[in-house]
């Protein structure tokens, strides 16, 4: 007695469709992973930094422009440096970390300010720093 088989032979590269498919999604996934990170939506020119700090989550984050005159960000809304502690103080539920974005040219004495009511409303004070090439 002879057995035939029914199956059908389908070409080698047929199988490498799922493999591919995988692969071309890791890569995606890995691309587009870097942009998860959390920044604030105002472009500033940022220091540079040898030194780096872990991430924190659910940071608030609080951004100094330089200009004329000056701008302070608390997430998207710009807010005075008299209303930034009791925000500050409204949102510690949330988290207790504040990142600072500062200008390169952004005034020294802005940021020390900014830097006071954030420790006065009982946060955790980080200043973000590009990474040195």
């Amino acid at each position: 007695m002879k057995l035939e088989s029914n199956l059908v032979l389908r070409p080698d590269f047929l199988y490498l469709a799922p493999l591919l498919n995988v692969v071309l999604l890791l890569l995606i996934f890995f691309l587009l992973n870097s942009n998860f990170v959390i920044r604030s939506g105002i472009r500033v020119d940022l220091p540079v930094s040898a030194s780096s700090l872990k991430p924190m989550e659910r940071a608030h984050q609080i951004t100094l422009t330089a200009g004329d005159p000056p701008q302070v960000f608390l997430g998207e809304r710009e807010v005075g440096i008299q209303d930034l502690k009791p925000a500050l103080e409204a949102g510690r539920d949330e988290s207790r970390h504040v990142i600072i974005h500062a200008d390169r040219a952004a005034s020294v004495g802005l940021m020390q300010e900014v830097q006071n009511a954030a420790l006065a409303a009982g946060c955790e004070v980080a200043v973000a720093t590009a990474i040195a090439p």
